[in-house]
């Protein structure tokens, strides 16, 4: 009994090593494309991860990350695996989301399951922020194919959220 309880016990401490993202490692990544404040919120487990972090006044996303400036050119920059940051004005993410969908359903089936992969390391409150910034069309839609994540940008509530799923 008392092997069976140490080998429960030493389970659940490394649970939390096989979470998907560290954050000190997403702020690392993160920060290079964006100047962040602090982190306003932080969960990953084993089968997603949620971040919000503060953002500095008028954000902006650096030259790293790839800028598509209409649908189709997106859509061809995310073969090569890279970030890429839609920039087509005018468009909320939720609305480039639903383009790309109408135009290449696998492609927008990746993209829209990254953007719902997070919602269950998400608290109502992140929820409730997430959706407001996804249909702000201030806001910017960043994806990340290598690793499947969704970046939004909301300018107005200076705040960068990042979601994923592990598959």
């Amino acid at each position: 009994m008392t092997r069976l309880l140490t080998c429960l016990l030493t389970a659940l401490a490394f649970l939390p090593a096989c979470a998907l993202d560290k954050e000190a490692a997403l702020r690392a990544q993160l920060s290079a494309w964006v100047e962040l404040g602090e982190t306003f919120f932080f969960q990953s487990s084993m089968s997603c991860t949620a971040a919000v972090f503060h953002t500095a006044e008028n954000p902006r996303i650096t030259s790293l990350v790839k800028r598509a400036r209409s649908l189709n050119t997106g859509m061809t920059m995310l073969e090569t695996g890279e970030p890429v940051m839609f920039a087509v004005a005018g468009k909320s993410p939720n609305a480039v989301t639903e383009d790309i969908m109408s135009r290449d359903l696998p492609q927008g089936l990746e993209v829209l399951n990254s953007g719902l992969a997070g919602l269950t390391c998400m608290t109502d409150l992140v929820k409730s922020v997430y959706y407001q910034a996804i249909r702000n069309p201030a806001s910017t839609l960043v994806f990340v194919p290598e690793t499947g994540a969704m970046v939004v940008l909301d300018k107005q509530a200076m705040a960068l959220i990042y979601v994923r799923g592990n598959g």
